[in-house]
């Protein structure tokens, strides 16, 4: 328990210094290991010593350090998950929640846990999805495809910008600074505290590579306004809005 408060108190006092380090894969580099009540017992102990003092005891969200965070942590009953392989409005696959707890979530307290043993992160696994009935009841839907990345040559950036334009992803992420004019809409939302991603500062929640962003403007950001955009525009349209998203990163007007 000591460990527990210690790291706590260095993630409050510098909420996001950690996510300055590289980012890792989130891949498992060894087999899943086999579902035992020895197993469920650890990822009970490990959520306890590790989670809950953010995430609360019944995975609510209301861990008694959480008042003191920027970012409201994650209520897993919900069984609701921004950063999927899979559809808008599906639960995440078992591999999308083991590498969410190894990456952690760039700007946000949520740290990477790739320190921790990979059985104790599989552990946690199945402890998340205990708080949700939805991963009883339901399956999750096929992963979204990640077709090959076409070359991001300033062509490609040029149209990923009449995209954004077309689309309107000004209106909420501005010229990329997360100050659009929607913001002050979103903000007057009673049911949520809105974050909207500012992209120049690098801090993707899923990761900066081309695959990541393609990925969330793929599956969306789920229990956000940040949806999907897999009926909106083509792959080969999503890739070039990846493009231009990641030209975006370091261009900012801190006027």
């Amino acid at each position: 328990m000591r460990l527990s408060v210690v790291w706590l108190a260095l993630l409050v006092a510098a909420p996001f210094s950690w996510s300055v380090a590289p980012e890792g894969t989130g891949v498992p580099v060894r087999p899943r290991p086999v579902e035992t009540d020895a197993l469920r017992a650890r990822g009970a102990s490990v959520y306890l010593q590790r989670c809950a003092a953010c995430h609360g005891k019944r995975g609510d969200g209301r861990g008694w350090a959480a008042p003191g965070l920027a970012v409201p942590p994650r209520d897993f009953t919900a069984g609701t998950y921004k950063l999927r392989s899979t559809p808008s409005g599906s639960i995440p696959t078992d591999g999308d929640l083991f590498a969410t707890i190894s990456r952690g979530m760039h700007g946000t307290p949520m740290m990477s846990w790739r320190g921790l043993p990979e059985e104790d992160r599989w552990a946690l696994v199945g402890r998340l999805k205990g708080f949700s009935v939805r991963f009883a009841q339901e399956r999750p839907a096929a992963r979204v495809e990640v077709p090959a990345a076409p070359p991001a040559d300033d062509a490609v950036v040029v149209a990923g910008g009449r995209l954004w334009g077309r689309l309107r992803c000004g209106a909420c992420h501005g010229a990329g600074d997360g100050r659009g004019p929607s913001v002050a809409l979103l903000k007057k939302d009673p049911g949520r505290r809105v974050r909207v991603r500012d992209l120049a500062s690098g801090e993707f929640l899923r990761g900066t590579s081309a695959r990541d962003i393609y990925l969330t403007l793929r599956t969306g950001m789920d229990g956000t306004p940040m949806g999907s955009y897999a009926v909106a525009i083509s792959p080969q349209d999503t890739w070039a809005l990846a493009a231009y998203v990641r030209s975006l990163i370091g261009h900012r007007d801190d006027r």
